[in-house]
């Protein structure tokens, strides 16, 4: 039996009764909710809907079809299930779609609110999104500086150090010395030994190793060359030139050898070493020399010492001298021939490879051309080099389906790890295997367990399974949803921003989805600022000044549990906000399923339903207040007159509003719209102070009207459904 409700139209004049409706409409939706019969369809819809995939499937449940149905105002088309099945497989963004073709508003806001799964084609699982690889390439190219940054500070330390040790315990007590030098040669510091590496260093214990083909540790022993007895040797145990030598290769071990940093211990390396340089020989049989001085005009570390010295040392002035008679019959040949004259005008060694009495190997000019030269060009080539890895890697993962391909590949194993700031020469792939199988929204999953943020970034860039396979991606918005906190952001600027703010919004809107992509947890999204100002504007809660303990209470509620936190606040808006994202009660992300509808969509066609079962009600007392309220739902968001012309329920109310004879509706179309335009500004609609009024005369002029009539034409414009959306 249904709840009490406001009296009957013999009792209460027509404005008093759509008074006791919206006066508290909160109110009278709780009532209408309460009603058993309307209380066991909700939960019937809520409990179903989501477990149906297809059209057939929908539609073959008649609960569910009717009850969707009367929420969108089309109760009476119940029966045309062949039109309804062509609106609900409308593509809506095609214009010729039967959804959109149809002059019925209802038809397309009844598709848009389902989506779905064309079984046809099955959705399409991919290792990586286009966002998620956008986000790993952009990490990528700032590895290289965050790296950089972290090993300059180990590598000045080295620097600062190596001179003050006295003996080989100082040294293996010292952290920085000790990992940059084992780092420099190849030795994890990590997992070595330090009495292992103390006798390697004071004896013999590098033969074992180079017995096997390990020369690491010999490598080692032979640049710091302790005493038997642990002390240092009578002249120091590294002269400048040496240390700055393992800070390079410590730099190249760490795949920064073209770093930003590395180029400043190159720079001194070489405005240090170039001065003692006395002949084209020790020019060419010092690497790092040689490699700068190639690099300052372009040429490859590559090229032949041999070759190069015949080319540094030729007369250019001789026209048969090796310089000379290089060839020039392609461009490539001919750029490589300037590239060693250059070269060649650098220096200053006569054709003996020797250089004149008193005179340096380079002027001061021509070291600061080279040093210039080299600055510029290893930028460049730094960049080739990441373009190409940045290439190789969208390629092999987009090709990607299982977590073993992705150890098994350098081009996507090296590149994901260093920009998530690991590691691939010491890493372990077997624990990268168990980080990308793992749930980075589960607190207790293995990459969270590791306690490295790290670990849980990577696992959450990459869509794979706990079996190891490619699976949904779980984010904590979906496209759609996305795309809806958007729109609702720019509206909250108002109709006509400002240029400035929409440049705002363009730029806040761009940096709220990227943002997102990081997303893994509910504990992510309220420490993201960029994200929370974001949506709390757009759901209009900026100014209540929530909590992130609030924020996650929120969040984590299921907004179709009508016990849940948001549903007993009774805020729509924490309930719109909530049903917004994609967080299950214990603060993960679930794998993006698809569903027929979206949270906010579900919560849209309940609340209809609700509202035109309240229309209903009212409709059965009084007729009049029936249409007012119809119209009290519609007229904020109308845009047109036409909309008005097209829709006989609310024409209606407007022409007796406003006092035009129902005979009018016979006129020309335009001529309508140009006569209801003279006495109804739709923007005095949007204001509720001004629609209330509006209502508030239609109602009075209603009233009188029926006095003379015998019955009201309300329920034959309504139609028996309850209602034209």
């Amino acid at each position: 039996m249904r709840s009490a409700r406001p009296g009957n139209a013999g009792m209460l004049s027509n404005t008093l009764s759509y008074q006791l409706y919206t006066r508290d409409m909160t109110r009278t939706l709780d009532r209408i909710a309460a009603d058993p019969v309307v209380k066991r369809e909700a939960e019937y819809y809520r409990t179903n809907i989501h477990s149906v995939s297809t059209i057939d499937e929908f539609m073959a449940d008649y609960r569910l079809y009717s009850y969707a149905m009367k929420a969108h105002g089309l109760e009476e088309q119940i029966g045309s299930k062949a039109l309804i099945k062509k609106v609900l497989e409308s593509d809506l963004s095609d214009s010729k779609s039967l959804a959109n073709k149809l002059s019925d508003e209802r038809y397309r806001t009844f598709a848009k609110a389902f989506s779905f799964i064309n079984t046809a084609e099955p959705p399409v699982l991919v290792a990586q999104t286009v966002g998620q690889t956008d986000l790993v390439v952009e990490a990528y190219s700032d590895y290289r500086t965050r790296a950089g940054q972290v090993h300059a500070t180990a590598a000045k330390a080295y620097m600062d150090g190596i001179g003050a040790i006295s003996n080989v315990d100082e040294f293996l007590n010292s952290t920085h010395l000790f990992n940059v030098s084992l780092a420099s040669v190849g030795i994890d510091p990590s997992i070595a030994s330090r009495s292992f590496i103390r006798d390697v260093l004071t004896g013999n214990a590098a033969d074992g190793p180079a017995a096997n083909g390990d020369n690491r540790y010999a490598d080692l022993a032979a640049m710091l060359a302790f005493e038997p007895d642990g002390s240092i040797p009578a002249g120091g145990l590294q002269s400048e030139k040496e240390a700055n030598n393992t800070v390079f290769e410590y730099f190249a071990k760490k795949g920064l050898a073209t770093s930003e940093q590395a180029a400043a211990y190159q720079v001194s390396y070489y405005e240090s070493e170039i001065a003692k340089i006395r002949t084209a020989d020790e020019l060419v049989n010092d690497p790092r020399l040689f490699g700068i001085a190639l690099s300052s005009v372009g040429l490859s570390d590559s090229e032949m010492p041999s070759y190069a010295w015949t080319l540094i040392t030729s007369d250019p002035d001789d026209p048969n001298s090796d310089l000379n008679q290089m060839p020039e019959d392609t461009p490539a040949s001919l750029a490589r021939k300037e590239k060693y004259k250059l070269l060649n005008e650098r220096f200053n060694f006569d054709t003996q490879g020797n250089l004149p009495v008193g005179e340096p190997a380079q002027s001061d000019a021509a070291r600061e051309a080279t040093v210039d030269g080299y600055f510029a060009n290893y930028r460049t080539a730094t960049a080739g080099n990441d373009k190409i890895a940045t290439s190789l890697f969208r390629v092999a993962v987009s090709g990607m389906s299982t977590v073993r391909q992705f150890v098994s590949s350098s081009a996507v194993y090296d590149y994901a790890l260093k920009a998530f700031g690991l590691d691939p020469a010491t890493e372990s792939r077997s624990s990268i295997m168990r980080v990308l199988r793992s749930d980075p929204s589960d607190p207790s999953s293995y990459a969270n367990s590791l306690n490295n943020d790290r670990y849980v970034k990577l696992a959450a860039a990459f869509n794979f399974d706990d079996s190891g396979k490619i699976a949904a991606q779980r984010i904590a918005q979906t496209e759609a949803n996305q795309i809806d906190t958007a729109t609702r952001y720019a509206g909250s600027f108002g109709d006509t921003p400002t240029t400035a703010e929409s440049k705002a919004i363009t730029e806040a809107t761009t940096a709220y989805k990227k943002a997102l992509l990081s997303i893994v947890s509910v504990n992510d999204f309220v420490s993201n600022k960029t994200v929370v100002n974001f949506a709390l504007k757009a759901y209009g809660l900026e100014a209540d000044r929530l909590s992130q303990k609030d924020l996650v209470s929120i969040l984590t509620s299921d907004p179709s549990d009508p016990e849940s936190f948001v549903n007993k606040s009774g805020d729509r808006r924490l309930i719109e906000f909530a049903a917004a994202y994609a967080f299950t009660p214990d603060g993960g992300i679930e794998r993006g399923v698809h569903e027929i509808q979206s949270a906010s969509d579900f919560l849209s066609t309940q609340d209809f339903y609700l509202r035109q079962t309240m229309e209903e009600e009212a409709g059965a007392d009084n007729e009049s207040v029936r249409l007012a309220l119809y119209f009290r739902r519609l007229a904020p968001e109308l845009t047109s007159i036409y909309e008005i012309l097209a829709d006989p329920a609310l024409l209606t109310v407007v022409q007796t509003a406003v006092g035009l004879p129902a005979e009018s509706s016979q006129s020309n179309l335009d001529l309508q719209k140009r006569t209801i335009e003279k006495k109804l500004d739709l923007e005095t609609l949007k204001d509720p102070k001004g629609l209330e009024r509006f209502i508030s005369r239609y109602l009075a002029l209603q009233e009188a009207q029926s006095t003379s009539t015998a019955t009201s034409p309300a329920l034959a414009i309504l139609g028996s459904s309850g209602g034209i959306l």
